[in-house]
């Protein structure tokens, strides 16, 4: 069996979401990694995953993701499935609640001895992960690794770390949200973070700003992606990870930075007009194509 080109690591997580008007989703498909890997699967591209499932996931569940990914990654452990509770409120914040006797192993995610011998040589890798973990993956990884750092170690106290991580670990990307950014980083500007991320190390910025669109930049280019319009919202959770899966598929397919920009976009565009992650079936193509040509080019 052919090995995927790009591969995400995480758990699978059930989100049940609630709405700032009360209206409520119960158990759709989320967690990180998954979000990220429909985001490359919109593309024509089938991703692999590694990630942690509970033994009870639900077979729908399973039966979605072997339609759309490279399943052998997934690892069943002896603990019933997690959820989530993803509550948002009208300013656009989300508070996240987990409900399982033990989050622990599904918030450290898949580690580096659960990687199929097959994936070992794959082309890129998404790696949602703290310091410890992204310290780990990538000693077991040789390709291109996109690095969300966790929501949980963003914060001014952890900028030293992310140096550390940045300068020694050969991370190809970092892709934080503004909030977080700022959350390390001060009430920096949009060009202002990027710049400091590039003086702790980094080679290349995705950094996501929700409405604003994004900056995606490295040492020779800077450009600012907006946001494609959507007709309605109607769920926000996973759409900077979607980005985030869509923009390393872009780069591993040796698109510009504008243009894997560009796809990281409208991938985006898309999880926000679904509820839970993408399904690509619901893609039309000319769609995604014609959303992708209107996008302005500098």
């Amino acid at each position: 069996m052919t090995a995927p080109g790009v591969v995400g690591v995480g758990a699978i997580f059930i989100d049940d979401i609630v709405q700032p008007d009360g209206q409520t989703f119960m158990e759709r498909l989320g967690g990180g990694v998954v979000h990220a890997l429909m985001g490359a699967a919109i593309w024509n591209e089938r991703p692999g995953i590694v990630a942690i499932t509970g033994y009870d996931l639900p077979d729908s569940i399973r039966t979605h993701l072997e339609k759309h990914l490279d399943t052998r990654g997934l690892c069943s452990i002896d603990q019933p499935q997690i959820r989530a509770w993803q509550i948002f409120e009208h300013d656009g914040t989300r508070r996240e609640l987990y409900r399982a006797p033990n989050s622990a192993p599904f918030i450290a995610g898949a580690q580096p001895n659960d990687l199929p011998v097959d994936y070992r040589n794959c082309r890129a890798f998404y790696l949602l992960q703290g310091v410890d973990g992204i310290r780990a993956w990538r000693q077991a990884v040789d390709g291109i690794v996109l690095w969300e750092p966790l929501q949980q170690m963003m914060s001014s106290g952890h900028r030293a770390m992310i140096r550390e991580v940045l300068k020694n670990e050969q991370i190809d990307i970092i892709s934080p949200n503004l909030a977080e950014a700022q959350a390390v980083y001060g009430q920096l500007s949009a060009v202002e973070l990027v710049e400091a991320m590039f003086t702790d190390g980094a080679r290349m910025v995705a950094l996501r700003m929700g409405e604003q669109g994004s900056l995606v930049a490295n040492r020779n280019e800077r450009y600012r992606i907006p946001a494609v319009p959507v007709h309605q919202v109607l769920d926000q959770t996973g759409a900077g990870n979607t980005y985030c899966g869509a923009f390393l598929l872009g780069i591993m397919q040796e698109k510009t930075l504008q243009e894997a920009g560009f796809m990281a976009a409208v991938a985006a565009s898309f999880c926000l007009e679904q509820v839970g992650t993408i399904n690509p079936e619901q893609v039309d193509p000319n769609e995604r194509d014609k959303r992708y040509r209107e996008l302005p080019r500098l």
